[in-house]
């Protein structure tokens, strides 16, 4: 499990309608409200199949949007290389949906100001319609979320795949679209179903604590479709002995789900070091 390190984002956008008395015990939040979170990118190798899922922030921020987030310049390719791997061994990228800190390590910045593909010969795998509302968002909302976007894709046009909906990436890896935090958002399944089986969950349950009903982000498009979606992977995660793993949570990498008095709760965590 790799991570493109920790950063910071205002604990109410993180849990939208859920009041800070709340949260705030298990993500205490800083003076100026932000709460520490984790950049979380799976790696899945599968025969000669090197597949990561989506890659942080990267290094591609301003001085002021580090300072706004508390963040510098991203451990992804340090995990990888700790690994024995470099960059061009990754031969494919899923990104489960395109806001900045999970799309923002396709791209490296040199010391020249250029931007370089990351990750030179891997695929990107996208949503098609995530591709082309991050291209025209018609209001400024979207505009807003997406104004990255092209900063990010352009350096790697022509490894884009853009996919519409469920699909197999390679043997026992799958991609499976479930909107709700934004349109055509989509989380990695891989395994054949059994107590093995990993669901890396993104950001329809971006941390532990997303795991109740109501505990949505206020930047979920489509708060309803959010929960009823959650709800199945994680029932599908208890029934099955499925091992999940959030986008950012600060203390779990991957953990099992059992229910306590009819709340989901984790079980066999593994924590980050």
């Amino acid at each position: 499990m790799l991570t493109d390190g920790y950063w910071r984002n205002d604990g109410g956008c993180m849990f939208g309608v859920v009041p800070r008395e709340l949260w705030k015990k298990n993500h205490p939040p800083d003076v100026l409200n932000r709460i520490r979170l984790n950049l979380i990118c799976p790696l899945i190798i599968s025969g000669s199949d090197v597949i990561l899922v989506d890659t942080g922030i990267g290094n591609r921020l301003s001085d002021v949007q580090r300072k706004i987030f508390d963040y510098g310049d991203g451990w992804l390719l340090d995990g990888l290389r700790a690994l024995g791997m470099e960059p061009g061994d990754v031969t494919a990228v899923v990104l489960t949906h395109l806001h900045f800190d999970h799309c923002g390590g396709i791209v490296r910045v040199r010391d020249s100001g250029v931007m370089e593909p990351a990750f030179p010969r891997a695929k990107l795998i996208i949503q098609a319609g995530e591709l082309e509302v991050a291209r025209g968002a018609a209001n400024e909302r979207m505009r807003g979320a997406y104004k990255h976007v092209e900063e990010c894709l352009a350096p790697n046009v022509k490894s884009i795949e853009a996919i519409s909906g469920d699909a197999d990436i390679c043997a026992g890896v799958r991609v499976e679209l479930t909107g709700g935090h934004t349109g055509d958002h989509q989380v990695v399944v891989a395994g054949d179903g059994g107590a093995d089986t990993f669901v890396q969950l993104a950001d329809i349950v971006p941390t532990r604590s997303h795991m109740g009903g109501p505990w949505n982000q206020a930047y979920d498009l489509d708060p309803i479709l959010t929960m009823e979606r959650k709800a199945g992977y994680l029932e599908r995660a208890l029934r099955e002995g499925w091992w999940i793993s959030f986008a950012h949570d600060d203390r779990v990498l991957a953990a099992k789900v059992a229910r306590d008095n009819g709340r989901y709760v984790l079980v066999e965590a593994i924590s980050q070091p």
